[in-house]
């Protein structure tokens, strides 16, 4: 297939924009940046935010919005801890986390699909609802001592993080289901035109209940590997990766407005704001200046796809006007 030059751009933005990253990095940072070590850190840093960013890849592509993610990893995560110090059953309490998070997920997408609650809404209130459940539970205070539990976050395999080898994992298999499995046609068909989707017999409301619950196991499984990586069940540390799980998932030119979204971009979009933390702290950068750039880089990633949007219906619509206007006998 060929491209044009703007079309190769457009196509390849992400990936041009990374390789750009990585050679500004290297000329500010040289061999501190290349380093084998500060590369597989970079990596394990990501491992959790972007198995967070493939679970809101679904869901942005369905038209809705998981904020709740975040909170349902550190409210599963430190209940899965809970469980391991009490029975030192490992698959035991990640059993515990994956119920956790779909039955969370469950009641987001009952909620939303059942009621018609906007996903913005229900999710901000189940943020809140997980954080008040888990701290309740531990009036605050962080569990130690969970033992081996944190090899599931800190332990290698074949020379690399465990953690990353689960991203990998997630990656081959979102990537498999959005490009060749029905279900995957059914998120693109309910993100991009939902009405025509029903009429063509598709559940939507199906759809999105069962992304919600996924999206719950894989928040619930993310903080499984935060907690073990932290050697603490830690119940505020979920606060925030939504919002990065966001970033990586619109950097990687998943549609805000829904219907568009692979999960390799969102892996190179979450290796791209990974990138840009780490480049930031061997600079020395304050963490409050960095928050500064990566919500200014959520700006600047949802304006680039609303004049991404414009323009295609622009164009769209001039060429249906030329062949109207031909078919008529117009020039």
């Amino acid at each position: 297939m060929r491209y044009s030059f703007k079309g190769f751009i457009n196509r390849f933005s992400t990936v041009i924009v990374l390789v750009l990253l990585i050679v500004v990095c290297y000329g500010v940072a040289g061999d501190r940046f290349i380093r084998q070590a500060n590369l597989v850190n970079i990596a394990r840093q990501i491992s959790v935010v972007t198995i967070l960013s493939f679970a809101q890849t679904l869901i942005i592509i369905t038209g809705q919005i998981d904020l709740s993610i975040g909170a349902v990893a550190g409210m599963a995560g430190t209940f899965s801890c809970a469980v391991y110090v009490a029975t030192q059953n490992l698959f035991l309490a990640v059993l515990t986390a994956l119920v956790i998070g779909a039955v969370v997920g469950l009641i987001n997408g009952l909620v939303i699909t059942r009621f018609s609650v906007p996903s913005f809404i229900v999710t901000l209130a189940m943020q809140s609802i997980a954080m008040g459940i888990i701290f309740l539970h531990t009036k605050g205070n962080n569990i130690y001592n969970i033992g081996d539990y944190k090899i599931l976050g800190q332990g290698n395999f074949l020379y690399f993080p465990i953690p990353v080898w689960f991203m990998i994992a997630f990656w081959l298999v979102i990537a498999f289901v959005l490009k060749f499995c029905k279900f995957g046609r059914y998120l693109y068909a309910t993100g991009g035109n939902e009405y025509a989707a029903i009429a063509s017999g598709i559940s939507t409301k199906n759809v999105k209940l069962l992304t919600f619950i996924i999206s719950g196991l894989m928040a619930s499984f993310a903080g499984v590997i935060l907690m073990a990586r932290l050697n603490a069940g830690i119940p505020i540390e979920g606060i925030g990766y939504e919002t990065d799980a966001i970033m990586a998932t619109i950097v990687g030119g998943t549609s805000f407005t829904g219907g568009t979204g692979t999960a390799t971009g969102t892996l190179i979009g979450s290796f791209i704001i990974g990138i840009l933390n780490n480049i930031l702290n061997l600079m020395g950068v304050q963490s409050y200046v960095q928050q500064i750039v990566k919500g200014s880089l959520i700006i600047l990633a949802v304006i680039l796809d609303v004049y991404s949007k414009s323009r295609k219906r622009t164009v769209t619509i001039m060429d249906t006007t030329s062949t109207v206007a031909a078919d008529d006998g117009g020039p």
